[in-house]
């Protein structure tokens, strides 16, 4: 079967149980038409730095860790794969930026002030946040479908706190 987009393949252990090595990444690259890019879950800055080795620098790698977000940037990764900018967009495009643009400090900064925002996420989970946080900037969605349950008053209360104090 032949398909005609581009493929992602998402390398996210802790999610499919299973953990595809670099290794086995690129030689899928190599070999299944349309594959063109990894999104790397595993937060192990290494794996990324192994994909790009092994591949010559032709599979882009993506970074779907959220507390490795700035060293994936500056490791060379293409991009980020986050549920972050469905709440705060403008930082996460402005760490993405500053780092392309080798303005280090500055990325240190936004990532700073950004990272318990994205801890949060990564605790409470990304759809059980995200729902709770378009609600609470006015754009609700519904509660999460079951099994995952929507967040708590008490952590409510701390999205709130996090979300005020990123801009």
């Amino acid at each position: 079967m032949r398909f005609g987009i581009p493929i992602m393949m998402d390398n996210n252990p802790a999610t499919s149980g299973v953990d595809m090595s670099p290794e086995l990444l690129v030689r899928m690259f190599d070999t299944i038409d349309n594959i063109s890019m990894v999104k790397e879950s595993t937060g192990d800055l290494s794996r990324m730095q192994r994909i790009d080795k092994l591949s010559g620098g032709r599979l882009p790698f993506y970074n779907g860790s959220n507390p490795l977000v700035l060293d994936a940037l500056r490791a060379g990764a293409a991009g980020w794969c986050t549920a972050a900018p469905c709440l705060r967009s403008q930082p996460c495009i402005d760490l993405y930026d500053a780092v392309r643009a080798g303005e280090l400090p500055r990325a240190q900064t936004i990532y700073t002030e950004l990272k318990p925002l994205l801890e949060f996420i990564v605790a409470a989970g990304p759809a059980t946040t995200v729902k709770a946080g378009l609600e609470l900037i006015g754009a609700a969605v519904g509660d999460p479908r079951r099994p995952l349950l929507p967040l708590d008053d008490e952590g409510r209360a701390a999205l709130q706190k996090l979300l005020t104090s990123v801009q």
